[in-house]
């Protein structure tokens, strides 16, 4: 499990926002601000301010407001630094997706504008989010085009950012020697003793890189540096992070109550920084902005159409001849124009469909990887415990509960993402048909080249992908009686095709399009939410073939 006090977010926090200025003071001169530039500055800082309190909800508030204000006057390094705001903010409460789109915003508004310290901060931003999805290639690369761009600048509190990610990166991929000297490099920069957050994240990483390289007493050493910040820091992701690391220092030294004990307040402090109340606040930020700008369009778009009525009623008055063609011109440019803006419309609710679902899918896979991470993990330390105890008929009936609690656990955790799908699409295909093979009389065979097997894909298109041929494969078993099912993935241009077929009594077309039955009705919605195309071909007593076309994009 990642830890995210491993990675500087807001390297804008280096800069002293406003000294001696408190949030309070800041919200009166916003009431007294006169220009909507001055206005959407104010409302960042103060944005920061409650990001550095731990506050990301009312912090996210913040950057919106200033973002909306930026776009009305088209100020673009304004557009950029909110952008790069908000995906730091998205990415501290783990929503992942979104804070990519975002710090990818700001990254092309600032390569336009050639603003390097902009650019640094916003490489830095899709780091970290590639960080805590674990794509360490990918992380890397832009923690190394980060500290370029910091270079150029000579960005002090920027490198100090800069060589503390790239050591937590080098410590993921294993090259901790050089991860530890780089953090260490990455405390020259930090220029006062105050810098509170810099200090808690330089050395609860140098903790976690000793901890993995055996080195139990430097770990400890860093971790009792930390507390000395920690105790009175407002920001309960930074404790979240320091109880989990301490946990991992006891269970490495043996002394499982201290490392439970240690683990139950990190499961504490978790939860008061990250759960579905706050995740939906957040989400819901993100969708009230893009409903505005759509119906800002929209009105728009209404708007120019009214002024053109005005115009061609005005030109109609001039002469009753000209006032019947322009009347036929007319009623055929409307109802173009109607047409266009019912199409926007639509395609905006498809917009907001398939983002609500990815979103949903995306929780799914967040809560499978809490109940593994966190529940499991406690659970495994409470069965350590009673198992050092003495054993008598009360603590194997304990012990006896835990385990079907751990399996109970598992098995929510499978339903939401299944296991198998933590090594990849195929293999998990693969196992499915293996299980097919094993426990009916139906057998099952796959055909998927080896270069197709190097794709990769999103991890909610993968969910999806495996659900639609489970869903698949599991009513050919059911309600066609086939005996024989064969998978062939192809690739074709840009698309990958998907063929699935069966020699079961088959089906007549117009029952499939008419069914209300809910597996058909999540097959085409997961394929059209991955902008895909179904096909199928069916006859009773002649078998049926279904063909899913999707775009090659991940």
């Amino acid at each position: 499990m990642k830890i995210k006090s491993f990675i500087s977010v807001l390297t804008l926090f280096a800069i002293v926002i406003a000294k001696s200025q408190t949030i309070q003071e800041l919200t009166e001169k916003l009431a007294k601000s006169k220009t909507l530039k001055e206005s959407s500055k104010i409302e960042s800082d103060i944005g920061r301010m409650y990001f550095g309190e731990g506050d990301f909800v009312t912090a996210q508030k913040y950057f919106f407001a200033s973002l909306k204000k930026a776009e009305k006057l088209r100020n673009n390094p304004l557009i950029a630094s909110a952008c790069n705001n908000i995906a730091a903010t998205y990415m501290e409460t783990e929503n992942y997706s979104i804070a990519e789109q975002y710090a990818k915003k700001s990254i092309l508004i600032n390569t336009k504008l050639n603003d390097h310290k902009g650019l640094a901060d916003s490489y830095n931003s899709l780091a970290n989010v590639y960080y805590m999805l674990e794509k360490d290639d990918l992380s890397m690369y832009y923690f190394s085009k980060s500290l370029e761009q910091r270079e150029i600048v000579k960005d002090s509190a920027g490198l100090f950012a800069g060589y503390k990610n790239l050591g937590a990166n080098l410590y993921e991929i294993g090259k901790t020697d050089e991860a530890i000297k780089n953090i260490e490099k990455s405390l020259r920069y930090i220029s006062k003793k105050t810098d509170t957050s810099k200090w808690i994240g330089s050395y609860l990483t140098l903790s976690q890189a000793n901890l993995y390289s055996g080195k139990l007493t430097e770990a400890k050493s860093y971790l009792d540096l930390c507390y000395q910040y920690i105790k009175n820091y407002k920001d309960r992701s930074k404790a979240e992070d320091y109880y989990f690391t301490l946990s991992q220092y006891y269970e490495k030294k043996g002394d499982t109550n201290e490392a439970f004990e240690n683990f139950k307040l990190y499961a504490k402090f978790r939860d008061s920084v990250v759960n579905t109340k706050k995740n939906v606040q957040l989400s819901e930020l993100n969708v009230k902005y893009e409903t505005e700008k759509k119906q800002n369009l929209i009105n728009q778009q209404e708007f120019e159409i009214k002024q053109k009525n005005n115009w061609l009623i005005f030109g109609g008055i001039l002469s009753f001849i000209l006032l019947v063609v322009l009347f036929f011109i007319y009623k055929n440019y409307q109802h173009k124009q109607d047409k266009k803006l019912q199409k926007e419309i639509f395609r905006q609710q498809e917009l907001e469909t398939k983002a609500l679902f990815e979103g949903e899918q995306n929780e799914r896979i967040r809560i499978a990887r809490d109940l593994h991470d966190s529940v499991g993990q406690m659970l495994s330390l409470i069965k350590m415990n009673l198992s050092s105890q003495e054993q008598n008929q009360e603590t194997e009936n304990i012990q006896s509960l835990v385990d079907k609690t751990i399996s109970e656990v598992r098995n929510i955790s499978h339903n939401l993402i299944p296991e198998e799908l933590n090594f990849g699409i195929f293999p998990a295909l693969e196992n499915l048909a293996d299980k097919v093979n094993a426990s009916s009389t139906t057998k099952m065979e796959l055909h998927i080249p080896e270069e197709i097997k190097e794709i990769k894909f999103q991890k909610q298109n993968e969910l999806s992908i495996y659900r639609i041929v489970q869903e698949v494969v599991n009513n050919m078993i059911k309600h066609a009686d086939a005996s024989s099912i064969n998978l062939s993935i192809k690739k074709l241009e840009k698309s990958l095709i998907i063929n699935i077929k069966d020699n079961g009594k088959g089906m007549n077309q117009d029952e499939i399009s008419k069914s209300r039955g809910i597996g058909w009705k999540n097959i085409n919605a997961r394929v059209h939410m991955m902008d895909g195309k179904i096909k199928i071909n069916s006859e009773k007593l002649a078998g049926t073939q279904i063909e899913i076309t999707l775009p090659q994009n991940g």
